[in-house]
C-alpha cells in the first residue's frame, strides 16, 4: 500500500498498466514535432520521439542485445530480480551508480516515476509496481514499451528515433552492430554517444556483442562478423535542442513555430508531445537556403557580410520558407524574426503610399532636386537630380530627395501607415528619418506589409501553425482563416493596386532590374548608410519574399547594395518556385 501510494505521480490520476500502445505515448517528456505543410517531418524541439516500431517489426539482434546487456533474467523473472534488486538498493545507499533494475523497472520508472527519489523508488514503489505490470501485459509488450520510451542521447527517445538520429535509417534495418551500439548507450548516452566519440561508441557495441555471446543468444562466429561490419554514423543534425534529419538551417523555422504554438496555447496545452503542422514547403524553403547559402560562399569575403536572411510568405501570410541566418548551428539568434535593423530606402513605400492616401497619383510631380534638411544635404544615391519627376519615377530611382519632400508634407499620415501596416508601433524621427528608413523593423514583418500591398490591401498577419495535436493525436489547437470578407482593410484596394504598379516599375526599369524574373514582379530595394544593411523586398502574383544582408554587429559592407546582391538571390529563389523548385 505504502509502494502504491508513493507512485502516483499525480492527484488524482490513474496508473495505466493495460495498454501498451497508450504507455509509449503517455507522460512523454515536453517536445514537438514539426510537420511540413506536406504532413513531411523537418524536425524536433525539445524530447524528440519517432513513430512507435510494433515488436514484430523490431529486429531479433537488437531484442537479444538488450536483454544480454540490461536483464538478463528477463524472461525467467516476474518483474524483480532479487539479487540485483539488493545490489541497486546498496549502490544508491553508498552514493554509488550501479544498475540493477530488471527491464520491467526501468519501463516503469521511465513513465511515472523519473522525478520520484531514488530510495523511495526502489525500495517502495518498483517492487509493487512492476510484478502489477507483468500481471498485465505480456514480455514482448514491455520489451515494446520500454525501446519506444527510453532515452538514447541527442534528444532522441525510442528505437526509432535514435536511428535515425545516428544512423539516418529505420530501426527494422540496423545491423547486429548498431544494435549493440544502441543498446551500449543506454547506461550514458552522451558518454557514448556516436556523434561525440565513435571509437567509444563502437567500443561499447562490441561489449554488447560479447554480452550477447555469454548468454547464448549469439554464436561466437556471428559475434566475429557483426564486428567487422561497416558502420556509417550520420552527420549530427542537432543544434539548439533541437534535430532536423532535413538539415539544422529549419531550426528557426522550428523555433518561430513552436513559439506561436505555445502564444496560441494554454499551459496544459503545452505539456508532453506535441506534433505542430505547418505552413513550411519544404521546395522553396531548400531554394531559400541553397541560394543564400551560395551567395554567401562566393560573396562574403570580398562584400565583408557575415550574415542573410530570407523569409517567403503567401500573399494570406503563410510563410512557406524562413532563413534566420547564415548558420543555425553556430547561432541560434534569427535575423528575420527577431532582429530589428534600419530598413533604408524600403520605407519609401510606405512614403508614397501615404501620398497616395492623402489624394496624390503615381503621376503626381514631386521635385527631385538637391535639399538640404536642417543644415545638411540630402544626397541621392547616384548624386544625380532630375528636377521635377512622377512619383512612380521617383520610386523606380529610390529618389532620396523626392522622398523626404513627400514625407514633409505627410509626416503624420506617413507614421501612422507605418503602425497600421505593424512595421513600428512608434517610428522615431521626423521626415527625413521616415523616408530614408533610419527606424528599426523586423524583416517578417516588412515582407508582410509588402504581402498587404501584393493582397489589395488586405491586411496580412504572417502566420507558420495551421494544427496542434497532443501525444495522442487529438487536435488541441486548428487555425481558423477569416473569411475574405473579415480581413481588415489596411489599405484602399486602389491605392494598394496604384503601389503594385508602382513596384512592378521598380522591377522593369529602376534600382530592383537585377531582381526582374522574366514574369511580372514588384519590389524595392534598400541601403542603409555604409552600406550596415541591403534589402530587396517584392512580390509577384502568388508569393512574397523578403531578403536581408548584413552583420551582426552592425558592421558596414563593402560595396554590397539593395539592387545588387539581395536582388540577385531574390531572383534566384522567385525563378526556382516559378520553375516547382
Amino acid at each position: 500500500m505504502l509502494g502504491l501510494a508513493a507512485a502516483a505521480p499525480r492527484e488524482a490520476e490513474a496508473l495505466e498498466f493495460t495498454d501498451a500502445g497508450r504507455l509509449v505515448t503517455d507522460n512523454r517528456e515536453n517536445g514537438v514535432r514539426i510537420l511540413s505543410a506536406q504532413g513531411e517531418f523537418v524536425g524536433a524541439r525539445g524530447a524528440y520521439y519517432g513513430p512507435p516500431v510494433p515488436f514484430a517489426q523490431l529486429p531479433k539482434h537488437l531484442i537479444n542485445a538488450l536483454v544480454a546487456s540490461e536483464d538478463r533474467r528477463f524472461y525467467d523473472h516476474w518483474g524483480l530480480d532479487p539479487r540485483a534488486m539488493a545490489r541497486a538498493v546498496w549502490s544508491t545507499l553508498t552514493g554509488r551508480t550501479q544498475g540493477g533494475s530488471t527491464l520491467t523497472q526501468q519501463t516503469i520508472k521511465e513513465i511515472y516515476l523519473k522525478e520520484h527519489s531514488p530510495i523511495v523508488r526502489k525500495l517502495l514503489e518498483e517492487p509493487v509496481l512492476a510484478p502489477i505490470l507483468e500481471l498485465n501485459l505480456s514480455k514482448e509488450d514491455i520489451l515494446f514499451v520500454y525501446l519506444n520510451r527510453v532515452f538514447f542521447g541527442g534528444s532522441a527517445y525510442g528505437i526509432e528515433a535514435a536511428a535515425r538520429v545516428y544512423f539516418n535509417k529505420y530501426a527494422l534495418s540496423l545491423s547486429v552492430l548498431e544494435s549493440a551500439m544502441m543498446v551500449g548507450l543506454l547506461p550514458a548516452p552522451n558518454r557514448y554517444n556516436p556523434h561525440r566519440n565513435f571509437e567509444l561508441s563502437r567500443d561499447r557495441g562490441f561489449r554488447v556483442i560479447e554480452q550477447m555471446v555469454e548468454a547464448g543468444s549469439l554464436s561466437r562466429r556471428a559475434a566475429d562478423r557483426a564486428k567487422q561490419q561497416a558502420v556509417a554514423i550520420a552527420p549530427s543534425r542537432s543544434a539548439w535542442g533541437g534535430v532536423y534529419p532535413r538539415g539544422t538551417q529549419i531550426g528557426w523555422f522550428a523555433r518561430w513555430a513552436e513559439a506561436e504554438a505555445n502564444g496560441n496555447s494554454t499551459p496544459e496545452g503545452r505539456q508532453g508531445t506535441r506534433t505542430i503542422s505547418t505552413t513550411l514547403d519544404m521546395k522553396i524553403q531548400a531554394a531559400a537556403e541553397r541560394h543564400m547559402q551560395q551567395a554567401l560562399r562566393r560573396h562574403a569575403g570580398a562584400g565583408q557580410i557575415e550574415e542573410g536572411a530570407v523569409v517567403v510568405m503567401r500573399h494570406d501570410g503563410a510563410v512557406v520558407a524562413l532563413v534566420g541566418g547564415r548558420d543555425y548551428r553556430q547561432k541560434e539568434w534569427d535575423h528575420a524574426t527577431q532582429a530589428r535593423r534600419q530598413p533604408g530606402s524600403v520605407a519609401k513605400v510606405f512614403v508614397y503610399l501615404a501620398a497616395l492616401q492623402e489624394g496624390s497619383t503615381p503621376d503626381s510631380m514631386v521635385s527631385d532636386a538637391a535639399l538640404e534638411l536642417g543644415g545638411r544635404p540630402v544626397r541621392n544615391f547616384d548624386d544625380r537630380y532630375l528636377g521635377d519627376i512622377t512619383l512612380a519615377a521617383a520610386l523606380e530611382k529610390s529618389s532620396n530627395t523626392a522622398a523626404v519632400r513627400v514625407a514633409m508634407r505627410n509626416t503624420g499620415a506617413v507614421r501612422a501607415l507605418i503602425r497600421t501596416m505593424n512595421i513600428d508601433d512608434d517610428p522615431e524621427g521626423e521626415a527625413g528619418d521616415l523616408a530614408l528608413g533610419t527606424y528599426e523593423a523586423r524583416l517578417v514583418d516588412l515582407t508582410a506589409a509588402f504581402a498587404s500591398i501584393a493582397n489589395h490591401g488586405r491586411m496580412v498577419v504572417p502566420y507558420s501553425v495551421q494544427k496542434v495535436q497532443d501525444s495522442a493525436g487529438t487536435e488541441i489547437l486548428t487555425r481558423v482563416l477569416p473569411a475574405r470578407s473579415e480581413i481588415r482593410q489596411a489599405l484602399a484596394p486602389r491605392h494598394a493596386d496604384a503601389m503594385r504598379q508602382m513596384l512592378s516599375g521598380v522591377v522593369e526599369r529602376g534600382t530592383g532590374k537585377a531582381a526582374d524574373p522574366g514574369f511580372w514582379a514588384g519590389g524595392k530595394t534598400g541601403t542603409t548608410t555604409a552600406n550596415r544593411d541591403a534589402w530587396f523586398i517584392g512580390f509577384t502574383e502568388e508569393y512574397v519574399a523578403g531578403i536581408w544582408l548584413g552583420n551582426g554587429d552592425n558592421k558596414p559592407m563593402q560595396g554590397v547594395s539593395g539592387g545588387g546582391l539581395p536582388a540577385q538571390i531574390w531572383r534566384a529563389v522567385m525563378m526556382d518556385i516559378g520553375r516547382g523548385s
